[in-house]
């Protein structure tokens, strides 16, 4: 059973992760990751010469099945 403030793993980058969010059905939970709120710079699919988005990416959940 898991509950909303339990720490899980990430499944994005493996770092430990707090459950900010569970589904009605329980099948669903919402994981913030600590490591996922730094500013990223994606590479650009428009070439060099434009610029992307350097927005600092803050309170990022990933949704995964319970397991």
């Amino acid at each position: 059973m898991v509950n909303v403030g339990d720490k899980k793993k990430c499944p994005e980058c493996n770092n430990i992760g707090r459950v900010v969010w569970i589904s009605q059905d329980k099948k669903i939970m919402g994981v913030q990751c600590p490591s996922h709120t730094f500013a990223s710079r994606p590479k650009s699919k428009f070439g060099a010469t434009v610029d992307p988005s350097t927005k600092t990416k803050e309170n990022v959940v990933i949704l995964t099945p319970v397991e």
